[in-house]
């Protein structure tokens, strides 16, 4: 293809919809189903995961209102899904009845259309309404006000069209309304930039306006906290991911701003201003550290006073991931060399104390959240890479704790273990990894090895169940790596800033330290060593293509980011720059071509097999990447590269559980076929 028909070809990519576009996915799709979705292992591994994410003793995760408890649920006979509820004495015996309050595949067939559930807000106090947001594929969601006592979408009641809209309730007859209209209305980044109070029988675009943010700010949002006694309405504007001003809105409409840096987040337990710290604050004579977590009472801060109380200092091994409350305790959700665990506090007399300490063994994490914010209830969760996820619920008036459910066992993991290393990389920082496999793995350097990272936005990549993994991967003689690379947020807001813009390369390093290690290690060798990423991991995937291939046997790149040129051009891009960059800013575009693998990729080198894949819908990071990167590695003579493009996906993936089942079983026979060719070749 000559470079002028080359260029008018990738553009076309670029827009979504367009039929010549289209046409090309359906032939790539086809090319790679012929191959990776045909054979009986691929078969076989379908069927077991989709058994597994339709297993009826799965846990019915359950949000509590009230003595209501409601909980969305897919099976094979609800493919799109139901949301039902039950009482939470039902609730919790190990058969609740369950009674339907809206099923999606009928309202689907009634409309003739293809909606997915993406989740419901009920209107406080008496949660007899609700607002249901509901996606074809992406981000964007029509809303719609739902009678929960009739079970009815209400007629003339609260509705906005498909798009990025955000709404809160405030009261029965009022919405906290971040309106997405069109082009005037949103940021660069395609999020709204007004907040406004909508009343019923009101047109959204008539709504009072209360707050107008830049178009280059990212987004804006309001919400009203009705914890009683405390009630508050805040505004909050994000200048970027990393950089926000949050308001009170007093009763007479006017904004009073919460004067915290810019930096750190903060949140409220009834009278308590709570701040979370992203790099450290000098108050006066006194200086807090990043990653701690301050308190103080919230009338005496917006008064002047700056006497706050610490409640979580970082370590050198343990950050705080998150927080919650029950009525009168306030739970810390801590990391500590990557698994949770659990600290409990409650405020007496202007002192606080740790009542309770939850820590579990072998890597299994653990993390709690209270139940409402009328009592002390609270539940716990704990899993492994090996622990099937379990819930139990407690109460701290009584000190009770009991396991309530826990899903099933998809393998047995008594043949496995869970062991964690550390790696050099390329500055001499040590790097933590997971490594999942056969008890006491002879170190034949032969092993199916998949290395799965992130390392963007300060996510921490902490154990999670295998699940259905553990069946298709481990017990087929795989093993299974984790990377907690910098970029991430294992270690706190340095180890996220140490790989921010022009600092990226060293996520890429430590990934690639991390693959070395397991061959030098004796666990696998690069023929038989398989990478696998999404989203910004994605990205990390394809630094790895272009400037280590010979350390990989194959490459799953999914929903990437890949043309670093573009990338803050299309859908919601604009909103990473502060993660990784402006590239109209010549100074930023020097770091930044270093690190755009759709700018580095050549017809020079010999690459590992590569799959990437994508969904039409997705309007978070456009399908345009994984499309352009593949037509262009094509057109540079590479064979071994694919892409596989779901019609009916976003961001997060397919929409049913038969999807799902196709996908990932797809891409681990395309793992398996690149792993295991080379000794039949």
């Amino acid at each position: 293809m000559k470079q002028k028909h080359l260029s008018d070809f990738l553009s076309k990519l670029e827009l979504l919809q367009d039929d010549t576009a289209l046409r090309w996915v359906a032939e790539q799709n086809n090319i790679t189903m012929t191959k990776f979705a045909r054979s009986g292992r691929f078969q076989d591994m379908q069927q077991t995961i989709l058994r597994s994410l339709n297993d009826q003793e799965n846990i019915p995760w359950g949000e509590h209102y009230h003595d209501m408890v409601y909980n969305f649920w897919q099976d094979d006979n609800h493919p799109r899904g139901i949301w039902r509820r039950t009482h939470q004495t039902s609730y919790m015996t190990a058969d609740p009845q369950w009674e339907i309050v809206l099923d999606i595949d009928y309202l689907n067939e009634e409309e003739g259309a293809n909606w997915s559930f993406c989740g419901a807000e009920l209107l406080y106090p008496d949660f007899v309404r609700a607002l249901i947001f509901l996606s074809r594929g992406g981000d964007a969601c029509e809303i719609r006000e739902f009678d929960l006592i009739n079970k009815t979408f209400i007629r003339d009641g609260f509705f906005l069209p498909e798009s990025k809209s955000s709404v809160a309730w405030f009261d029965e007859n009022t919405l906290l309304l971040a309106l997405d209209d069109g082009e005037d209305t949103v940021t660069t980044s395609g999020y709204p930039r007004c907040v406004s109070r909508w009343q019923r029988g009101t047109l959204p675009q008539e709504a009072t306006l209360i707050y107008a943010g830049e178009t280059t700010d990212m987004m804006v949002s309001a919400w009203h906290d009705f914890t009683q006694g405390f009630e508050k309405t805040l505004v909050q504007c994000e200048r970027d991911f990393f950089h926000r001003q949050t308001y009170l809105l007093t009763a007479q409409g006017k904004l009073l701003s919460i004067d915290i840096p810019d930096d750190a987040s903060c949140g409220f337990f009834n009278a308590w201003l709570l701040v979370l710290l992203t790099t450290s604050w000098r108050i006066a004579d006194k200086t807090y550290p990043a990653g701690a977590l301050l308190t103080m009472d919230f009338t005496s801060f917006q008064q002047g006073e700056r006497n706050f109380t610490i409640l979580f200092t970082p370590d050198e091994h343990t950050v705080l991931q998150n927080y919650c409350s029950t009525r009168d305790y306030l739970i810390l959700n801590l990391n500590r060399d990557m698994v949770g665990r659990v600290e409990i506090l409650k405020e007496e007399n202007g002192m606080w104390c740790n009542v309770e300490t939850l820590i579990l063994p072998d890597f299994v994490t653990v993390s709690a959240s209270g139940v409402d914010t009328k009592s002390n209830r609270y539940q716990v969760v704990s899993e492994g890479f090996l622990q099937p996820c379990s819930i139990s619920y407690g109460d701290l008036d009584n000190k009770t704790l009991h396991q309530l459910k826990h899903e099933p066992a998809c393998f047995d993991k008594a043949d496995f273990e869970v062991t964690q290393h550390f790696v050099q990389s390329l500055d001499g920082t040590y790097i933590p990894y997971f490594q999942i496999a056969t008890k006491g793995l002879e170190l034949t350097g032969n092993h199916p090895t998949l290395l799965y990272g992130y390392g963007g936005f300060g996510v921490s990549l902490i154990p999670e169940y295998m699940g259905a993994k553990g069946a298709t991967w481990l017990q087929k003689g795989g093993v299974y790596v984790v990377a907690n690379i910098r970029g991430g947020g294992e270690y706190g807001p340095e180890w996220h800033q140490a790989a921010l813009q022009q600092h990226r390369h060293r996520a890429y390093e430590d990934f690639a330290a991390v693959a070395r290690d397991l061959v030098t290690r004796g666990v696998t060798c690069a023929a038989r060593l398989a990478a696998q990423g999404g989203s910004n991991g994605g990205l990390l995937i394809g630094n790895m293509l272009t400037d280590y291939p010979a350390l990989f046997g194959a490459l799953l790149c999914e929903v990437p980011l890949l043309d670093m040129a573009n990338y803050h051009r299309w859908l919601a891009g604009a909103s990473w720059i502060a993660e990784y960059g402006d590239p109209d800013i010549a100074e930023e575009w020097q770091w930044l071509q270093t690190y755009s693998p759709f700018d580095k990729v050549s017809s020079d080198v010999i690459y590992p097999p590569v799959l990437f894949t994508t969904g039409t819908h997705d309007d978070r990071v456009s399908p345009a990447h994984a499309r352009k990167m593949v037509a262009r590695m094509k057109q540079q003579g590479h064979n071994n590269v694919w892409l596989y493009e779901e019609t009916n996906a976003g961001h997060g993936g397919a929409q049913d559980n038969s999807q799902l089942a196709f996908y990932h079983a797809m891409t681990e026979e395309f793992l398996w076929q690149m792993l295991t060719e080379w000794q039949q070749g």
